[in-house]
C-alpha cells in the first residue's frame, strides 16, 4: 500500500531509538521519506549518531505498527500533523530540533504570533498559583494564547485563568494521549481540548518518564514567543524550559518572589541574569510591541467582558494580592482622589477587588 510522506514520519515517530534529532539526520540524508522508510541497515549505520542503532532503526519500521497508530489517534478523535505539513505550527518549525510529528486535541492551527508561556513549580504556594492564574487570564483576555504543561501548581492555574477568558490555551504533554499526566488534570485536559489545543509529540501509549518532560519543554518554549517563570526552585523543569526559550532566542519573563522562599529561587536568579521582571500582564506585552496594540480595557467574568474606562484599568492594573492603601493607588496611578475613589466603587461593584481594611484594597480575580 502506497504511504503519504506523514505516514510514514509517524511510522518512524513509533520506533524508540529513533530520536527527534536522528529523524533530522535522516530526513537530511535521504531524498525522500519512502526511501528511509526502506533503507537497508548498512546505509542507517554509516550516519552520525546511528552506531548501535541502526538494526533497532530498520527493525522498528512496521506496517501494522502504524496502521495500529492511526487507528487508535482516530479512535481518540486526534489530528496528526507532521514536520512536512503547512499547518505545522510556524514558530516551532524554527527550533534546532522541532518534533517531526504532533498530535493534538481540539483545535488544530496554533497562532505562533500570538503566544505566551506561563510555567512553574508543581509545589506551586497560594500566591504563585494565584498570579499565574491571573497573567493567563489577562493575556486570554486580550486575545492571546496561553502555552503551558499541564502540571500541577503553576501549569494548571495558567490553563485555568485562559479557560476563564475562554481564550485559546495549549497544553503540551510529557506522555502520549492514552497516559495523560498527572491523572489529576486529565478533566483539566478534556476542558481544554473542547476549546484550547493538547498537543503531544509522543505515540499515543507513551507512558510519562523522567526523560519526556524535559524533551517537551523545549516544545512549550519553541511555541511561544516567550516564557514566563512564576516560582520554581533550583531543579524545576521551569528552568529547563527557560533555557531552550534562551537557546531559541525567545523572551525569557520571570515573576519576583519571597526571598525566604525555595520556589522564588529560579525566577529571581533569572531576572538577576537579564530576565524581565513582571508585576503585571503590561510588563508582558510591552516586549511585544505587536502585541501591545492588542490590549483593550477589558476584562472577562463569567465569559462577560466587563468595559472599563482608563481610570478604572489603571486602578485594576495597580491593586494587586496584598493590600494597597488608596493614597498609594493615587500616587502611582497619577490619579485625583475623586478618580481613584470612583473606581474603586466601580470595581467593587464588579466584585473584581475588595476593600480589606483601612481603605486598603487587594484583588479578587
Amino acid at each position: 500500500m502506497k504511504r503519504t510522506d506523514s505516514e510514514y514520519l509517524v511510522g518512524l515517530n513509533l520506533i524508540p531509538g529513533l530520536s527527534p534529532r536522528r529523524l533530522i539526520t535522516l530526513l537530511d540524508h535521504f531524498s525522500s521519506l519512502e526511501e528511509i522508510w526502506l533503507a537497508p541497515v548498512k546505509e542507517i549505520s554509516s550516519l552520525p549518531g546511528f552506531h548501535g542503532v541502526a538494526k533497532e532503526v530498520a527493525d522498528g519500521r512496521s506496517e501494522e505498527k502504524l496502521d495500529n497508530e492511526l487507528e487508535a489517534a482516530r479512535r481518540l478523535d486526534l489530528t496528526i500533523t507532521t514536520l512536512i505539513d503547512q499547518d505545522y505550527p510556524v514558530a516551532l518549525r524554527e527550533i534546532e530540533v522541532p518534533p517531526t510529528v504532533l498530535y493534538m486535541k481540539g483545535r488544530k492551527r496554533i497562532d505562533t504570533t500570538r503566544t505566551i508561556a506561563i510555567v512553574g513549580t508543581r509545589r506551586s504556594s497560594g500566591y504563585g498559583r494565584a498570579i499565574g492564574k491571573r497573567l493567563a487570564r489577562e493575556l486570554g483576555a486580550m486575545g492571546l494564547v496561553v502555552v503551558s504543561g499541564l502540571a500541577v501548581g503553576i501549569d494548571a492555574a495558567a490553563h485555568r485563568g485562559a479557560l476563564e477568558a475562554q481564550a485559546h490555551t495549549v497544553a503540551v504533554l510529557g506522555s502520549g494521549f492514552k497516559h495523560i499526566y498527572p491523572a489529576a488534570n486529565v478533566s483539566l485536559a478534556e476542558r481544554i481540548g473542547e476549546t484550547g489545543t493538547v498537543v503531544s509529540e509522543y505515540p499515543v501509549d507513551t507512558k510519562p518518564a523522567k526523560w519526556t518532560f524535559p524533551q517537551r519543554n523545549r516544545i512549550l518554549s519553541g511555541l511561544s514567543r516567550g516564557v514566563v517563570v512564576v516560582e520554581a526552585g533550583v531543579r524545576s523543569g521551569a528552568l529547563i524550559t527557560a533555557r531552550f526559550a534562551l537557546e531559541q532566542g525567545r523572551e525569557v519573563l520571570a515573576v519576583p518572589g519571597n526571598l525566604t522562599s525555595t520556589s522564588s529561587v529560579g525566577p529571581n536568579r533569572l531576572i538577576k541574569d537579564g530576565a524581565k521582571l513582571v508585576e503585571t500582564v503590561d510588563d508582558i506585552v510591552q516586549e511585544f510591541p505587536d502585541l501591545c496594540r492588542s490590549k483593550e480595557n477589558s476584562l472577562v467574568k463569567e465569559g462577560k467582558k466587563i468595559s472599563l474606562s482608563e481610570a478604572q484599568q489603571r486602578v485594576y492594573d495597580l491593586v494587586g494580592l496584598e493590600a494597597m492603601h488608596i493614597d498609594d493607588i493615587i500616587d502611582r496611578g497619577n490619579l485625583s482622589l475623586s478618580e481613584a475613589s470612583y473606581s474603586l466603587l466601580a470595581l467593587q461593584m464588579e466584585n473584581l477587588i475588595q476593600e480589606v481594611e483601612g481603605r486598603r484594597y487587594i484583588r479578587i480575580r
